[in-house]
C-alpha cells in the first residue's frame, strides 16, 4: 500500500512530504530530463510518461503477493515551492529497497544525502525490522558513492535477498547497521 500516514517534515535545508497528486506535474517537469534517465533506461519520449508513471507510484503497489508497502515522498527547499526530487521505499519482506532522484540543478549540494538520512529515520520508526538495500549500475558513481557515504556497503548479488529493483549487471548495496543514538542516521 502506499504510504497512508505520512505528513510533512522539514530538515536543514529541505521540506519533505508525501507524494500527492498536486506534485506529479510539477515533479514530471523537473525530472523530465536526459541527465536523470541517463542510468536508468534513458529519457521517456514525453513528458506524460513520467507523469504516469507518478500517477503510478502514487496509486501504490498492486494488490498482490508478497505484500509491498510503498512510501513515496516529495522534497522542496521550503513549503510551496517546486519540487527538487524524489524519495522513496519500497518495503517487503523485511526489505526496504531505497531510491531517491533530484533535478539535475540540485546535485552536488548534499540535498540527496540530506533527504535520504531523513528516509532511514522514517524507517527506523515505521519500519525497524527492515534491512535497507538499494541498486545503481556501476557507470552511476554519483548514486554508488552517496550510497557509500549513506552508510551502505557494496554486496554481492547472491548475498541479496530477492530485490524489485535489481537488473543484471546492477551493482547492490545493503546498509551496515545505522549507528545508535540521536543524530545517527548516518549519510
Amino acid at each position: 500500500m502506499q504510504d497512508p500516514q505520512g505528513s510533512a517534515a522539514a530538515t536543514g535545508r529541505l521540506h519533505i512530504s508525501p507524494l500527492g497528486e498536486s506534485d506529479i506535474e510539477p515533479l514530471a517537469q523537473g525530472l523530465w530530463h536526459e541527465e536523470v534517465y541517463h542510468h536508468i533506461g534513458g529519457l521517456p519520449e514525453a513528458r506524460s510518461e513520467v507523469s504516469d508513471w507518478l500517477r503510478h507510484t502514487l496509486a501504490g503497489p498492486p494488490s498482490q503477493e508478497p505484500p509491498q508497502r510503498w512510501l513515496n515522498y516529495v522534497m522542496r527547499r521550503a513549503p510551496g515551492e517546486a519540487p527538487v526530487g524524489l524519495l522513496q521505499a519500497t518495503l517487503h519482506g523485511g526489505v526496504a529497497e531505497v531510491a531517491y532522484l533530484l533535478l539535475p540543478s540540485e546535485w552536488g549540494q548534499g540535498l540527496a544525502g540530506e533527504g535520504l538520512r531523513w528516509l532511514h529515520e522514517v524507517l527506523a520508526r515505521v519500519a525497524p525490522e527492515a534491512h535497507c538495500w538499494a541498486t545503481t549500475v556501476p557507470a552511476n558513481e554519483r548514486s554508488w558513492r552517496l550510497l557509500e557515504r549513506c552508510g551502505y556497503v557494496r554486496a554481492a548479488p547472491p548475498e541479496a535477498p530477492a530485490l524489485m529493483s535489481y537488473e543484471e549487471g546492477d551493482w547492490v548495496f545493503r546498509r551496515a547497521l545505522p549507528p545508535q543514538g540521536p543524530g545517527a542516521a548516518g549519510c
